[in-house]
């Protein structure tokens, strides 16, 4: 009976000492274009060795072209480095984005995606009050009744949350 417990209490802490460790965070790609990209993402240890890649479900389904992914990263180490990389398709022939992390944490990451930003200026009051309507990261919506329910919008300046 000694052995078959020691047996079983030898094979738990085996498997704990080699499984892998789920990492969960989230990517948020800021697209002011809404170019169409593709997203690829892999993990390495302290000597460089691949352990792995990094797996994305989109977490938003509103748009052609999703901004809000759910990333899982399995990991053995607290020193593995993270790398993410955001690549544009055509018809847009900006260049792609990285980002690097270590170690693999949870939490949220931020891409800027072909990004031609040369300098920030007020906008004007005028343009604030179109009669268009602009989700939160301020891309016009098309067609408001397609929207999501139960998000939010803004028009002329307002907030407002879509209900019906």
């Amino acid at each position: 009976m000694k052995k078959l417990l020691l047996g079983a209490l030898l094979l738990l802490s085996t498997t704990k000492a080699y499984s892998q460790n789920v990492t969960n965070f989230y990517l948020f790609v800021i697209n002011p274009n809404n170019c169409p990209y593709s997203i690829t993402g892999y993990w390495v240890d302290t000597a460089g060795a691949s352990q792995g890649s990094l797996f994305f479900t989109a977490v938003d389904t509103s748009s052609a072209v999703p901004y809000l992914w759910n990333g899982q990263a399995e990991t053995t180490s607290a020193t593995s480095t993270m790398s993410i990389c955001v690549v544009p398709a055509p018809p847009c022939n900006c260049t792609m984005d990285c980002i690097q992390q270590v170690p693999v944490t949870p939490g949220s990451y931020t891409i800027l995606l072909c990004d031609s930003t040369i300098g920030i200026e007020e906008q004007s009051s005028s343009s604030l009050m179109d009669n268009k309507y602009y989700d939160l990261l301020g891309r016009e919506i098309e067609d408001i009744t397609t929207y999501p329910m139960h998000s939010f919008y803004t028009k002329n300046g307002r907030r407002y949350i879509k209900a019906q």
